[in-house]
Order: structure tokens, then sequence, then C-alpha cells
């Protein structure tokens, strides 16, 4: 009745009169906080408990009985818990807080949910929505139930696997929003520290959940920072950020990050404008070099950067603008990373000025004894461009047509004396044989002319030395031997038909070079195969011609009796070893591919020949032992026939002189 009454404005003051009244009688007469809590009807009530005001009522209640019955007090957090839940209580004792008459009990009351949630080991994920701290927004760091969640998640740790609780809020709110709250709360004095501290773990966050760097950078909102980007300290962090995160990578990408939202043009504008400020100019100057590099990865035309850098408007002060020298060594650096396809200072400054400009340009230039080289550079260039680089001759030649008998073109040898001459001439711009064939006929058909011109008489020799001039400019270019299988020559798309494609045999040959040059980073056939992604699996039914095609990808079939001394050879074996520890089931010994070459006989003395030179003593007995097994296991042969394939039958007086008897003896052993 008393609770009715309260709902209607003409007896609200009369009603809660009366329910004081109650509640004293109650207490005098020790009614338990449990029944009361019945009598006031809250077992009945609906989730919403922030709005019922019987709430407020029982607390001030129980914060009574626990005063007058302190030995008699009930734990009041389990009961409310069991009826309404964490959130809903916790809600409730929130609001409650605010109220003077209940703000007491209420504080004790949410205290003891804490301990609670400690007690169950509460994740403090929950606890945070509990808190209703997942709806505070920018004034989150500011809610006076942040420090106490902060203080939940510091004593959890302490007694569970430890939970990070930036990532808490950052699932709460978002990275962008989390990112912009902390930015806005460091300027706050109050809240200054804290936004500090977390801003740091927030960033710790990012780095172990592998954010990238160019979504890290929007979230900063740097690419909002327009001019004032280098001034930005958000833009710091960012920097120490990527380097981090690529600590094991050579190439690293944040201005290719920051070019993705500013562009070259402007990117490099704002740089030119920071170097020239005392408080931006190093990391400005850095960031410029970062940017020149990134162009000569991506082959940026020097003619396009000599515009980025702004040279195009310096008219007859082209040699005194600052940017000049950079594009110089711009265009020295590109081609020497791309030897291909070199371009000259001149070729893009006779697209900039007229005939009587260039003069001119050059003539002043000639009044500063500094520029003397660089000037006659530029003339010799001037000179070369009427006749044309040794690609446009090459061109001109027909040269770029011929395709495979290039190597026996008469017309070869009038281009070779040009590029003698032209070399002579331009000692910055060298040009070669092996480059210009790539650039006009591309790695892989180059691959293939060579294989042919290999295998004619004629041109054997010039091939055999223009592919390993091809090796070396791949080696140059920091193409390993994984780069060339999938890349170049396609043979990650051969699956279980690999050594049927003779370029594999090119490619073998690569890796061998490749090994020699990088001691200390070689790679293996197996770990090379396992890197393109070849399953072990496609290669079982091609498993027993891979002795062969190493054998001869490594050049092994014109040693002779040479062999077995030859360092190719233990190499050889090595690579079976590695091939075949991943198809066990599938191994061919090394004797199925050298009986492919040699007679038996012939082995026997080289057998001989490399046990008597301690380097090669090992390996000469691994193949007698295979030798003899294959003898035994799979030929069938006995002691008479081999006596026989030995020719001691026919040796007469030579019998105890040659070493086929000594073999033979040891066979029978």
């Amino acid at each position: 009745m008393i609770i009715t009454a309260q709902k209607n404005p003409k007896t609200q003051d009369l009603a809660a009169d009366l329910q004081k009244r109650q509640l004293q009688y109650w207490l005098d007469n020790k009614k338990a906080p449990a029944k009361v809590f019945k009598l006031l009807e809250l077992n009945k009530a609906g989730g919403n408990l922030v709005d019922n005001p019987q709430v407020s009522a029982w607390l001030s209640y129980v914060a009574d009985f626990e005063t007058k019955f302190p030995k008699q007090s009930e734990k009041a957090i389990p009961m409310l818990t069991r009826r309404f839940g964490d959130e809903a209580v916790s809600k409730a004792l929130l609001k409650a807080k605010q109220t003077p008459g209940t703000a007491s009990i209420a504080d004790k009351l949410h205290g003891e949910q804490i301990q609670r949630w400690l007690d169950t080991a509460t994740s403090p994920k929950d606890v945070f929505k509990f808190l209703t701290l997942n709806k505070a927004g920018e004034q989150l760091l500011e809610n006076p139930q942040f420090a106490t969640w902060l203080t939940y998640v510091d004593d959890f740790n302490t007694k569970n696997p430890p939970i990070s609780r930036i990532s808490i809020i950052a699932s709460s709110y978002g990275d962008e929003a989390l990112s912009k709250l902390l930015r806005e709360a460091k300027q706050v004095p109050r809240t200054t520290n804290i936004a500090n501290k977390l801003d740091g773990e927030l960033i710790q966050h990012w780095t172990d959940t592998k954010t990238l760097p160019k979504t890290m950078f929007k979230l900063l909102e740097l690419n909002r920072a327009g001019d004032k980007l280098l001034e930005n300290s958000q833009f710091a962090t960012w920097l120490t950020y990527v380097d981090d995160f690529y600590s094991r990578n050579p190439r690293n990408p944040r201005v290719s990050i920051m070019t993705s939202y500013y562009g070259d043009e402007a990117l490099t504008r704002l740089l030119i404008k920071a170097m020239q400020t005392p408080s931006e100019a190093n990391i400005a100057t850095k960031l410029h070099e970062e940017q020149l590099q990134s162009w000569i990865y991506s082959r940026k035309l020097p003619g396009d950067v000599y515009k980025l850098l702004s040279l195009d408007k310096a008219g007859e002060k082209l040699f005194d603008h600052p940017q000049f020298m950079k594009w110089v060594k711009y265009v020295e650096d590109l081609n020497k990373v791309h030897p291909d396809k070199k371009t000259t200072l001149m070729s893009v400054l006779a697209k900039q000025y007229d005939s009587e400009g260039l003069v001119k340009l050059l003539q002043s230039a000639k009044n500063n004894p500094s520029w003397a080289k660089l000037v006659q550079q530029l003339e010799t260039e001037q000179k070369w461009m009427a006749k044309g680089t040794p690609n446009d001759y090459f061109k001109q030649l027909k040269l770029d047509k011929v395709g495979k008998d290039v190597l026996r073109s008469t017309q070869l040898k009038t281009w070779l004396n040009y590029v003698k001459e032209y070399n002579a001439a331009n000692p910055k711009y060298q040009a070669t044989l092996i480059g210009t064939l790539a650039a006009n006929y591309g790695e892989m058909k180059l691959v293939k002319m060579l294989d042919e011109a290999m295998k004619v008489k004629d041109t054997a020799s010039a091939a055999k030395k223009l592919q390993s001039e091809l090796f070396q400019r791949w080696i140059q270019l920091n193409w390993t031997p994984e780069y060339i299988f999938a890349k170049v020559l396609r043979l990650d798309q051969d699956g279980n038909k690999l050594f049927r494609n003779p370029l594999v045999t090119t490619w073998g040959k690569y890796l061998i070079a490749f090994n020699r040059d990088n001691y200390g980073k070689e790679t293996t056939i197996w770990r090379m195969l396992a890197a393109t992604g070849i399953d072990p699996d496609d290669l079982r039914p091609v498993a027993d011609k891979a002795p062969e095609q190493f054998f001869a990808m490594m050049g092994l079939t014109d040693k002779g009796h040479n062999l077995l001394i030859s360092p190719e050879f233990a190499k050889w074996i090595h690579y079976l070893d590695d091939f075949y520890d991943e198809l066990r089931n599938s191994r061919k010994t090394m004797m199925t591919t050298l009986r492919n070459h040699y007679d038996d006989k012939s082995l026997v003395n080289m057998i001989t020949s490399a046990s008597k030179i301690s380097k090669t003593k090992e390996i000469a007995k691994s193949v007698e032992f295979e030798l003899f097994k294959t003898w035994h296991d799979v030929s069938y042969k006995t002691t008479d026939e081999i006596f026989t394939i030995l020719n001691l039958d026919r040796a007469g007086s030579s019998l105890f002189t040659g070493p086929w008897l000594d073999t033979w003896i040891r066979y029978m052993i």
C-alpha cells in the first residue's frame, strides 16, 4: 500500500513518512535485511534497479541494521547479484553514491562488490562494462570509476594470468577513437600522466597485434596534419613505431606510407620546406633521402624526379638550385641499380631546354670551377646523343630481332666496337652486352637463347661466358635463387614436371654461383624448392630424374676422369642428400647417374685417383661403397663376373700393376 502511495503525487509525502516509520519499526524488531528486501517487493522488481525508489530505502535500512546489529548483518551484494546480476547492481550502486542519504552505504557495498568480483576472478573486461566505462566517452579518464577499474586490473593481474588493460579499452572504443581520446587527455593537466602511460601501452598494443604502420599513420590522424606533419608530436612516435616494426626489414616503408596519404608532389614540397627549419631539418633530410631511395627502388623516371624537385622552374639558375646535385646523384644511383635501363643527364635536360637554352646553361656553369667536371660530362653526353645510346644502336642494327642467332650475327661485332668507344667516352654509363640483351629480350628468353647457343660449336664459348655474366648480373641485383626460380624462370608452375624442364639446369647453375658469392648465406636445393611453395608430394613422380638433372646443372658431365676430385662433385652429393631428405621413399643412389656416364672400370680408376688425395679420400670411399653395393644388390654380380668386367682375365703381366685387382679383392672381402 505504501509503495503504491509513493507513486501518487498527492500521497507521496505521507507515504514517505509512513515508510520511514515502518522501516524503523522493522529495525527495532531486528527484521533481517533479506526479509525487508522481500517486504519492499524488490524480489519482484524488474531488471531496472537504478530508477527503483525502494532500492534507496533498502540500502538505508541495511546501513542502519549493520550499525545497530553488527554481529547479525548480512551480505547484501550476493543477495542483489543473485536477483539482478552484476551489471544492474553496479549501476544502482553508482547512482546511489550520488545521493547524500545513501552515498556512504552505496560506496561501502560497491567496494564489497568489487572485492567479490576479484574473489571470483571476474574478467576486467566485464568489470569495465559493469562500471559503465564503455559509455563514458571522451570523459573516460576523468570518470572516478576509471581509477577504480585500473586498480582492479592491477589486483586481478597479481592473482591471475595478466590481462592488458589497453586491449580492453581499445576493444570497447576502437583504436581510432581511443587514440584521439588519449591525445586530448594529454592536454588536460589532471589526466596528462595517465594519458601518457596509456598512450605508450596503446603503441605497444599495436606492436603486439602487428598493426600496420600505414594504419597507425591514420589512427594518429597524421594524414590530416598537412604542412604541419613534422611538427606534430605524434609524428616522432610514428617514426619510432615504424623503425621498430620493420627492424628486421631492410626496406623501411615509412616514406611510401606517407606518400600514400600525401602524394609524391605534396610530400616532397613538405620535406624540402622542413629542411630549411632548424628544428625539423635532421629528420626531414633523412626522410628525403629515404624518399629518393624509394624512387630508385620503384624506378621513378629521372624526368619525373626532376619535376618533383621543382628543377623545371630553375631556369638559368639550375646549377645553383639546392636540389640539383641531389638529382644528379639520383640519376647515377638509378643507373647503378638498373644498369640495363640507363638514363643520361643530358637526355632529361634536352627536354627541359631548347638548344640555345642548353648552350647558355652550360656556358654560365663553366665560369664556376667546381662545375667543370659535370659540364664536361654533359657536353660529352650531348655529343653522343646525336649518335644514340648503345641500346638505340642495338635496335638500329636490328639485333633485337635476331633472337637465338644474335651471337652469330655479323652486326654484333659492329655494335661491340661502338660500345667500346661509347664506354670510353662515357665512364658513368657503361653499357654491356648482357645488360643490353636482357633489356631487349627479357630474362627468360635470354636464358633460353644462351642455352641454345651453348649447344652450337661456334657460339658455345661466348654463350657460356655470357651466362656467367648473366648470373653475376642477377647477383648484383640481389636476385635470390628463389626469385629466379619463381619470377624469372617461372619454374614454380611446373609441379611434378619440374625436372623435365631444361631451364631447371640453368637455375641449378645459378644456385651454385649464388652460393659461391654468398658465403655464409648459402641455400640448398630443398630449402629453395620449399620456399617457392612446391609440395614434396608433387616431386615424387619425378624424383628419379633429380640425380641426373643435378649432375648436369653442376657441369659434372664434362669433368671426365677428374670427376671425383672436382669440388662440384662433393656439392652434388650434398644436394642429393638434401633433396631426398624430404623424399626418403623415392631415394636414388648416386651410382645410377655415374654409371650412365662412366663404365665400371673408369669408375675404379677415378676412385683410385681420388683415394690418393686427402681432400677427396672420404668421397672416394663413399663412391666405392656405392659401387660395391650396386654390384651386389642391384646387378647381382659374382666375384667372377666382376673379375671379367674389370678385364682382369686379360690383364696378363699387368695384373698386379693396375688398381683393379685391389678393388676386386676389397669387393670379395
